[in-house]
C-alpha cells in the first residue's frame, strides 16, 4: 500500500488528477476507513479547485483521525476561499 500511495502521490505532483483519482477511488473500494487516501482524495479535489468535494474529504479523515495534523488546514484553506467575496469589484 505504501508503494501505491507514493505514486498516487507523484502523480497528484505532476498534475496526473486523473488517474491518480481513478486510483484513489479503486483503493477506497478496498480501504474506505483509510484516512490518508481521503487526504489525497482531497488534495485532488483541491487542484481541481473542487472546493465543496475537498472540504468533504478533509472532513472524512477528521471523522476517521482527529488528530490529523493536516486535514483541519486544508478546510481552512477552502474555506477561505470559497468565503472570498469583493462586492466593490462588482458594483463599482
Amino acid at each position: 500500500m505504501t508503494e501505491e500511495l507514493n505514486d498516487i502521490k507523484k502523480q497528484v505532483q505532476a498534475n496526473q488528477l486523473q488517474e491518480a483519482a481513478q486510483q484513489i477511488d479503486h483503493l477506497l473500494q478496498q480501504q474506505p476507513d483509510f484516512a490518508e487516501l481521503h487526504f489525497i482524495q482531497g488534495q485532488i479535489f483541491f487542484k481541481q479547485q473542487q472546493w465543496g468535494r475537498a472540504i468533504n474529504a478533509y472532513n472524512r479523515v477528521l471523522e476517521l483521525e482527529p488528530n490529523h495534523p493536516n486535514a483541519q488546514s486544508q478546510i481552512d484553506m477552502a474555506n477561505s476561499i470559497l468565503g472570498y467575496f469583493t462586492p466593490d469589484m462588482f458594483n463599482p
